[in-house]
C-alpha cells in the first residue's frame, strides 16, 4: 500500500508561479514601450521554461519512486550599519540630503561614507568638517537595461523595476561620487551620456532610511 505522498511547499510555490505567469504574460501585453515589452516578454519566457523544467524533473523523481524531503532553511540576521552608515540612511530619510565624507588629507570624496580612506589609510568621518551634503542632482555616466529580470517564485510575477538603470555623477562630489540608481521609464533609444538627472524622493511617510527613498532620477 502507497502512502501518501506530501507535496514539499517549493512544489506548490512553482504551481502557484506558472500560475502567476499566466496572468503576467497577459500583462505584459499591455507594455507601450517595445524595447520594455521585448525584455519582459523575454523574462516571462525563461521563467515558464524554469519552472516547467523543475515540475518535470519533480515528476520523473516520483515516477522512480524516489523520496522527496523538503527542507527549509530560515535564517534572519541584522546587522548594524555603523556610525558613518546610519547617518548617512538617517538624513536621507529625514532631510532629503546625499551625505559624503572627504578626507582632510586627499581631499577624495568618499561616497558613501566609509570610515577610513582608501587612498591615506587615515580614519574620518569622527569631525563634523569631514562631513560634506552632496547635490541631489548629477550627470548620467553610463546605462543599463535589464535584458531579463527575475520572476517570483511565489506569485509569479517579475521582481524589480523594468526602469533603465543609471550611473550617475552627483554635483558636489568628484569623478568617483558615483551613484547606481533607477532612472525614469524613457525610450531606450533616447539615453545618452552626458544626460542630467535628478532625485524624486519618495514622500516622508513612505521613506525608510534606504536608498529606494529615492524612488528613481528624472532626466532634466
Amino acid at each position: 500500500m502507497k502512502g501518501k505522498v506530501v507535496r514539499p511547499d517549493w512544489v506548490k510555490h512553482t504551481e502557484m508561479s506558472l500560475r502567476g505567469l499566466e496572468e503576467g504574460e497577459r500583462k505584459c501585453k499591455e507594455i507601450s514601450k517595445p524595447a520594455y515589452y521585448g525584455y519582459a516578454e523575454a523574462s516571462y519566457a525563461l521563467g515558464r521554461e524554469k519552472f516547467e523544467g523543475e515540475m518535470r524533473l519533480y515528476q520523473k523523481a516520483l515516477d522512480a519512486g524516489y523520496v522527496i524531503v523538503d527542507t527549509v532553511v530560515h535564517l534572519p540576521f541584522r546587522e548594524s550599519a555603523g556610525h558613518r552608515l546610519s547617518r548617512f540612511f538617517t538624513t536621507l530619510r529625514d532631510e532629503t540630503k546625499i551625505l559624503a565624507l572627504k578626507c582632510p588629507s586627499c581631499q577624495r570624496v568618499i561616497f558613501p561614507p566609509r570610515p577610513v580612506c582608501g587612498f591615506c589609510r587615515i580614519t574620518v568621518g569622527e569631525k563634523e568638517e569631514d562631513w560634506l551634503a552632496l547635490s541631489d542632482e548629477g550627470t548620467v555616466v553610463s546605462f543599463q537595461v535589464a535584458s531579463e529580470r527575475e520572476v517570483d517564485r511565489v506569485t509569479g510575477q517579475l521582481v524589480g523595476q523594468p526602469n533603465p538603470c543609471g550611473f550617475i555623477r552627483l554635483d558636489g562630489g568628484d569623478e568617483w561620487t558615483i551613484l547606481v540608481h533607477y532612472l525614469e521609464m524613457v525610450d531606450i533609444e533616447k539615453l545618452q551620456r552626458g544626460m542630467r538627472a535628478k532625485a524624486v524622493w519618495r514622500p516622508r511617510e513612505e521613506r525608510r532610511g534606504r536608498m529606494t527613498d529615492i524612488a528613481y532620477f528624472r532626466l532634466i
